[in-house]
């Protein structure tokens, strides 16, 4: 029974060991490769606020998107917190010191009040995938003025 043991605590001590040395000689997929140049990503506001509006209009605002980088920054995807939030890119491949244009527009149909949402642009740049811009607004419901008859 002991030889037993041994043997079962041999096998999965030999397993174990393999298996440790797989995952480290074999990196995983996903893991960002490092080597080479590397793209940057700089966006021309962290953060808009589109003031005050009136209710049911659309306020829009340009971002500049600019590769600082010595690789082409590949814009992978970007993410708006609401549906409200409508976003477009010029291009989704930025090459070295070249710019995109990163176009929001907010529908403020169905919005009243102070709001804060965020844009996601994910990226391929190693040290900032998710840039995150936030924006600001405050709707003001249009009411009409009382009359007497």
């Amino acid at each position: 029974n002991i030889i037993i043991f041994l043997l079962i605590g041999v096998v999965i001590i030999l397993g174990g060991v393999l298996v440790f040395s797989n995952i480290q000689n074999n990196p995983s997929n996903t893991t960002q490769n490092n080597s080479g140049p590397q793209p940057g990503i700089l966006v021309s506001e962290k953060e808009w606020d589109f003031g005050k509006v009136i209710q049911g209009e659309k306020p829009s605002h340009v971002f500049i998107v600019k590769n600082e980088g010595e690789g082409d920054l590949i814009i992978e995807s970007i993410k708006e917190s609401c549906p409200c939030i409508e976003v477009s890119i010029s291009t989704t491949l930025i090459q070295s010191g070249k710019s995109a244009e990163l176009k929001a527009s907010y529908d403020t149909t169905d919005y009243e009040g102070k709001d804060e949402k965020h844009i996601h642009i994910y990226s391929n740049d190693p040290r900032e995938p998710d840039k995150k811009i936030n924006l600001y607004i405050e709707i003001e419901k249009l009411t009409a003025p009382y009359s007497e008859e």
